[in-house]
């Protein structure tokens, strides 16, 4: 049998989170009257990625830290509860990439919701990346989990979790079947790291695919007007 599916490739709306759940509806509608059965958000699209945390000092970033807490997603939330509803009413797997808000810390967490709006997994990014770590808290090793769904057996990691050897083959040994590698847009930092840029991460993804012997869905947020202007 074969399954369609959906990669977002569009910018959030930057920092604010209800904004973010509205332009989601849409990419959801769009992705199931084409016939999709899951569709996946890239790295913390909700409620977008903290990029200013790597242009500036933190003396400068501090001035959007609390907008940025206060859209950030809690489980427990109404917010929360939109997003699952929104995968039950539309009949579509959701893989999301989210700022979670849990108590007093953040986490780059990705949740995968089944049609039923039903939360199958929550994960947090194991070791967030050079200064996401100002900002961001660990996950744990049991996050490293492959979930059973009706469409296969299902992962996700993000960012350059894909460059980390043990928490690959942590999801290749569970049976892996289909992955979500989740991506921000770091082609903002082309020039002045290559490293970052959209050519090696998505050659990342397509390493995973073949290394892990599965099919790897990637999907990235990218960067409008909008978010520059901001």
């Amino acid at each position: 049998n074969f399954i369609k599916v959906a990669a977002v490739q569009a910018s959030p709306v930057f920092f604010d989170v209800h904004s973010c759940l509205d332009k989601a509806e849409q990419l959801v509608k769009d992705a199931k009257s084409q016939g999709c059965s899951l569709i996946a958000f890239g790295e913390a699209w909700f409620p977008g990625y903290p990029f200013h945390i790597w242009l500036g000092p933190p003396a400068w970033w501090l001035q959007y830290t609390e907008i940025y807490q206060a859209n950030s997603l809690a489980l427990n939330s109404i917010e929360f509860e939109r997003l699952c509803s929104l995968a039950k009413d539309s009949e579509i797997m959701i893989s999301a990439g989210i700022s979670e808000r849990a108590n007093s810390s953040l986490y780059l967490s990705q949740v995968l919701i089944d049609r039923s709006g039903e939360l199958l997994n929550l994960r947090r990014k194991l070791k967030p990346t050079h200064v996401e770590r100002s900002v961001f808290g660990e996950g744990y090793g049991i996050d490293l989990a492959v979930t059973d769904t009706d469409i296969g057996r299902v992962g996700q990691l993000c960012c350059w979790e894909h460059l980390q050897p043990l928490s690959k083959y942590a999801l290749y040994s569970q049976n892996e079947q289909i992955h979500i590698s989740a991506w921000p847009s770091f082609i903002l930092y082309k020039e002045q790291a290559h490293a970052l840029g959209a050519e090696v991460n998505m050659a990342a993804s397509q390493i995973y695919a073949v290394e892990g012997q599965c099919f790897v869905i990637a999907a990235t947020s990218t960067i409008d007007q909008a978010a520059l202007d901001f």
